[in-house]
């Protein structure tokens, strides 16, 4: 019986030596967060900007920009200025000149906020076709923002108008 309970006394003992050793062996030192990005990674420097006017008396107006990141893809950003709080407005792109006012929606875009004067949902609306910010030249669109039913900023875009700051 001795032999049993030394064997025992040895087998608790070595697992908590063990135990012991495992919690102590390692340092404990805080990590510190690697914040820096892979070189070129996380930023945004290839864009083409346009001006969106005011339609109305209310004068909102501003800018949108189409970035190209490095992945490719096309993220616009709309900013405007005059935003009423609490007011949404929604905005796409249609096919055509703004003078011409066509009705055809190539893409609806988020809405913005009256709040911050950007998008609501998200900071930059993706376009993910590849091609899309090298054909941007070619194509043939302007932006409207709306309030309700009425169109209260437009601005064109592609070739219809010539970028009023750009970086390629």
């Amino acid at each position: 019986m001795k032999t049993y309970f030394n064997k025992k006394f040895i087998a608790v003992s070595f697992f908590a030596l063990t135990v012991l050793l495992m919690l102590t062996a390692c340092e404990q030192d805080k990590a510190e967060p690697e914040l820096n990005t892979a070189p070129g990674g996380g930023t945004l420097s290839t864009f083409k900007a346009y001006t969106l006017t005011s339609t109305d008396d209310k004068e909102i107006y501003g800018r949108i920009v189409f970035w190209k990141d490095n992945a490719s893809n096309t993220l616009i950003q709309i900013s405007l200025y005059n935003t009423v709080d609490g007011e949404i407005y929604p905005s796409g792109i249609f096919e055509g000149d703004a003078d011409a006012a066509s009705d055809e929606s190539l893409t609806t875009l988020y809405a913005i906020s009256g709040e911050t004067g950007e998008f609501s949902t998200s900071k930059f609306f993706v376009v993910s076709d590849k091609t899309f910010f090298d054909g941007l030249n070619e194509f043939d669109a302007y932006v409207q923002v709306f309030l309700d039913d009425d169109a209260i900023a437009v601005g064109n875009v592609g070739l219809n108008a010539d970028p009023v700051d750009e970086d390629e």
